[in-house]
Protein backbone atom coordinates (compact mmCIF):
# COMPACT_ATOMS: atom_id res chain seq x y z
CA UNK A 1 0.00 0.00 0.00
CA UNK A 2 1.32 3.31 -0.92
CA UNK A 3 2.26 5.72 2.45
CA UNK A 4 2.37 9.35 1.92
CA UNK A 5 5.39 11.31 3.24
CA UNK A 6 4.44 12.34 7.10
CA UNK A 7 7.29 14.35 7.42
CA UNK A 8 5.92 17.21 4.85
CA UNK A 9 3.68 18.00 7.95
CA UNK A 10 2.93 18.31 11.82
CA UNK A 11 -0.10 18.35 13.65
CA UNK A 12 -1.37 19.70 16.76
CA UNK A 13 -4.39 20.30 18.82
CA UNK A 14 -6.94 22.87 17.47
CA UNK A 15 -6.20 26.34 19.28
CA UNK A 16 -8.14 30.10 19.54
CA UNK A 17 -5.17 30.73 18.11
CA UNK A 18 -6.10 28.74 14.87
CA UNK A 19 -9.35 31.14 14.32
CA UNK A 20 -8.26 33.27 12.14
CA UNK A 21 -6.54 30.89 9.65
CA UNK A 22 -9.96 28.52 9.74
CA UNK A 23 -12.06 31.89 8.68
CA UNK A 24 -9.95 32.28 5.46
CA UNK A 25 -11.24 29.37 3.87
CA UNK A 26 -14.10 28.06 5.75
CA UNK A 27 -16.72 30.57 4.05
CA UNK A 28 -15.12 29.91 1.33
CA UNK A 29 -17.50 28.91 -1.53
CA UNK A 30 -14.80 27.54 -3.45
CA UNK A 31 -13.04 25.19 -0.82
CA UNK A 32 -16.33 24.21 1.47
CA UNK A 33 -18.66 23.78 -1.58
CA UNK A 34 -16.55 19.85 -1.49
CA UNK A 35 -17.59 19.28 2.32
CA UNK A 36 -20.71 18.32 3.37
CA UNK A 37 -20.68 20.52 6.65
CA UNK A 38 -23.50 23.17 6.12
CA UNK A 39 -24.11 26.17 8.17
CA UNK A 40 -26.35 27.88 6.38
CA UNK A 41 -25.03 30.89 6.84
CA UNK A 42 -21.37 32.50 6.53
CA UNK A 43 -19.76 31.40 9.81
CA UNK A 44 -18.43 34.45 12.31
CA UNK A 45 -15.16 34.55 14.00
CA UNK A 46 -17.48 34.13 17.58
CA UNK A 47 -18.64 30.90 15.89
CA UNK A 48 -15.38 29.35 15.25
CA UNK A 49 -14.17 30.10 18.72
CA UNK A 50 -16.99 28.40 20.03
CA UNK A 51 -16.70 25.63 17.71
CA UNK A 52 -13.01 25.10 18.66
CA UNK A 53 -13.49 25.48 22.42
CA UNK A 54 -16.25 22.39 21.85
CA UNK A 55 -14.17 20.35 19.92
CA UNK A 56 -11.04 20.47 22.11
CA UNK A 57 -13.15 19.29 25.38
CA UNK A 58 -15.19 16.74 23.04
CA UNK A 59 -14.93 13.07 24.00
CA UNK A 60 -15.95 11.85 20.58
CA UNK A 61 -14.10 14.49 18.63
CA UNK A 62 -10.03 14.91 18.17
CA UNK A 63 -9.01 18.16 15.42
CA UNK A 64 -6.13 19.30 14.80
CA UNK A 65 -4.45 21.78 12.92
CA UNK A 66 -1.81 20.82 10.17
CA UNK A 67 1.19 22.80 9.95
CA UNK A 68 4.48 22.83 7.52
CA UNK A 69 6.79 20.92 9.31
CA UNK A 70 9.73 22.79 7.59
CA UNK A 71 8.33 26.35 7.99
CA UNK A 72 5.52 26.19 10.56
CA UNK A 73 2.77 27.11 8.19
CA UNK A 74 -0.80 26.59 8.37
CA UNK A 75 -2.25 24.45 6.56
CA UNK A 76 -5.29 23.22 7.10
CA UNK A 77 -6.99 20.89 9.40
CA UNK A 78 -8.01 17.45 9.96
CA UNK A 79 -10.18 16.00 12.54
CA UNK A 80 -12.02 12.90 13.56
CA UNK A 81 -15.60 13.15 14.43
CA UNK A 82 -18.82 11.05 15.55
CA UNK A 83 -16.48 8.40 17.51
CA UNK A 84 -18.85 6.04 18.90
CA UNK A 85 -16.07 4.43 21.49
CA UNK A 86 -17.83 1.27 22.10
CA UNK A 87 -17.41 -0.03 18.86
CA UNK A 88 -14.28 2.22 18.09
CA UNK A 89 -15.14 3.58 14.95
CA UNK A 90 -14.71 7.69 13.74
CA UNK A 91 -15.91 9.63 10.94
CA UNK A 92 -12.51 11.48 8.90
CA UNK A 93 -12.50 14.88 7.89
CA UNK A 94 -9.36 16.80 6.06
CA UNK A 95 -8.85 20.38 4.49
CA UNK A 96 -5.71 21.70 2.99
CA UNK A 97 -7.07 25.49 2.88
CA UNK A 98 -5.10 26.96 -0.07
CA UNK A 99 -5.10 26.30 -3.25
CA UNK A 100 -1.77 26.68 -3.80
CA UNK A 101 -1.03 24.34 -0.94
CA UNK A 102 -3.14 21.49 -3.21
CA UNK A 103 -1.30 18.75 -5.15
CA UNK A 104 2.15 18.79 -3.24
CA UNK A 105 1.17 15.81 -0.64
CA UNK A 106 0.03 17.57 2.14
CA UNK A 107 -2.95 16.27 2.35
CA UNK A 108 -2.01 13.19 2.19
CA UNK A 109 0.75 13.59 4.63
CA UNK A 110 -1.99 15.00 7.24
CA UNK A 111 -4.62 11.76 6.72
CA UNK A 112 -1.75 9.25 6.74
CA UNK A 113 -0.88 11.22 10.35
CA UNK A 114 -4.69 11.22 11.51
CA UNK A 115 -4.92 7.49 10.72
CA UNK A 116 -1.78 6.80 13.28
CA UNK A 117 -3.81 8.66 16.23
CA UNK A 118 -6.59 6.94 15.28
CA UNK A 119 -5.67 3.72 14.80
CA UNK A 120 -2.64 3.65 16.60
CA UNK A 121 -3.10 6.16 19.56
CA UNK A 122 -7.02 6.01 20.02
CA UNK A 123 -6.98 2.39 19.03
CA UNK A 124 -9.96 2.68 16.48
CA UNK A 125 -11.08 -0.58 14.51
CA UNK A 126 -12.38 1.60 11.92
CA UNK A 127 -12.52 5.10 10.35
CA UNK A 128 -15.07 6.24 7.64
CA UNK A 129 -16.87 9.39 5.76
CA UNK A 130 -18.25 10.70 2.96
CA UNK A 131 -17.24 12.45 -0.09
CA UNK A 132 -19.57 14.18 -2.28
CA UNK A 133 -19.49 11.82 -5.60
CA UNK A 134 -18.25 13.89 -7.55
CA UNK A 135 -15.00 15.20 -6.05
CA UNK A 136 -13.02 13.01 -8.13
CA UNK A 137 -9.69 14.56 -6.54
CA UNK A 138 -10.81 13.76 -2.95
CA UNK A 139 -11.83 10.23 -4.03
CA UNK A 140 -8.61 9.42 -5.52
CA UNK A 141 -6.74 10.65 -2.57
CA UNK A 142 -8.85 8.67 -0.13
CA UNK A 143 -8.64 5.71 -2.05
CA UNK A 144 -4.59 5.89 -2.87
CA UNK A 145 -4.65 6.07 1.11
CA UNK A 146 -6.30 2.60 1.34
CA UNK A 147 -9.81 3.73 1.89
CA UNK A 148 -12.59 1.42 -0.08
CA UNK A 149 -15.97 2.25 -1.52
CA UNK A 150 -18.91 0.76 1.04
CA UNK A 151 -21.39 2.42 -1.03
CA UNK A 152 -23.43 5.43 -3.09
CA UNK A 153 -25.90 7.03 -0.83
CA UNK A 154 -27.84 8.58 -3.31
CA UNK A 155 -29.09 12.38 -2.78
CA UNK A 156 -28.06 12.19 0.56
CA UNK A 157 -27.59 16.10 0.38
CA UNK A 158 -29.21 19.04 -0.83
CA UNK A 159 -26.85 21.65 -1.87
CA UNK A 160 -26.29 24.62 -4.25
CA UNK A 161 -30.03 23.76 -5.36
CA UNK A 162 -29.84 20.17 -6.46
CA UNK A 163 -29.28 16.99 -4.57
CA UNK A 164 -25.76 15.28 -4.64
CA UNK A 165 -24.45 11.54 -4.02
CA UNK A 166 -22.33 11.13 -1.24
CA UNK A 167 -19.63 7.97 -1.32
CA UNK A 168 -18.93 6.31 1.80
CA UNK A 169 -15.45 5.36 2.07
CA UNK A 170 -14.01 2.78 5.23
CA UNK A 171 -10.59 1.69 6.29
CA UNK A 172 -10.48 -0.64 8.85
CA UNK A 173 -7.02 -1.07 11.23
CA UNK A 174 -5.64 -4.16 9.81
CA UNK A 175 -5.42 -2.36 6.26
CA UNK A 176 -3.40 0.51 7.79
CA UNK A 177 0.41 -0.02 7.19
Amino acid sequence: MWQPDRSLVQLRPVDDSDVDDILSWVNDKSVIGNLAAFAGKPLSREDELTWVRKVRTSTDERVFTVTDAREGRYLGQVGLHQIFWRSRVGRAAAIIASKDDHGKGYGSAAIGALLDVAFHELELHKVWLMVFRTNERSLRTWRRLGFVDEGILRDEYFHEGGWHDMVRLGLLRHEWR
